[in-house]
């Protein structure tokens, strides 16, 4: 009996191992015919190989970061304003004082006066002389008189100008403008800035 039992013992095992070759069609009877002859053995199933394992996904590519917003750039500083040519700063004024000019008026009267005063010294023809030199003397001093009467102060003003250099300009009148006062040059006369 446990030769009937060791061949199908052997089939099942290797049906539990895995797929076997293809048994005799009739193993029982093979066994019946022939029991002296030995039992064919099966060769051992290669062992299954195991499947193989699927190849790693590749690691997804990183996403790009989004490009960082644009720096606005600082805006540009304006230009420089351009140098104003007839601006500049009052640095030195120098006064003087001028004569006005004479006119008849002031030479008539002068010898008018002179003449009646030279009148009062000498005798007969001495007379004549003394009213003669004394309206001379008086119409040169009348003339003179009437020059420093009638004369004015004017203004030597220094001008640093803002472009470089230095400007003198002659006016009659600084109104109100000193020594760094800011100024423009216009047509020879100073005019606040």
């Amino acid at each position: 009996m446990i030769k009937k039992l060791l061949p199908l013992l052997l089939v099942a095992a290797m049906a539990a191992c895995g797929p076997a070759p293809q048994p005799p069609a009739d193993t029982t009877a093979a066994a019946a015919e022939s029991p002296a002859a030995p039992v064919p053995v099966a060769e051992a199933a290669p062992a299954p190989v195991a499947a193989p394992a699927p190849a790693p996904r590749p690691a997804p590519a990183p996403r790009p970061r989004p490009a960082p917003a644009p720096v606005a750039a600082a805006p540009a500083p304006p230009p420089p304003p351009p140098v104003c040519q007839d601006c500049g700063t009052i640095t030195a004024v120098q006064d003087e004082r001028v004569q006005g000019e004479a006119s008849a008026v002031g030479t008539l009267g002068g010898a008018a006066a002179g003449g009646v005063a030279g009148a009062q010294f000498g005798k007969k023809s001495g007379k004549v002389l003394a009213t003669i030199g004394g309206a001379v003397l008086g119409g040169l001093a009348g003339r003179e008189i009437e020059k420093r009467a009638k004369g004015e102060w004017i203004h030597h003003v220094t001008v640093s100008m803002d472009a470089g250099g230095t400007q003198t300009v002659t006016v009659p009148r600084m109104e109100g403008l000193g020594v760094g006062s800011k100024v423009r040059v216009s047509n020879g006369n100073l005019v606040p800035n």
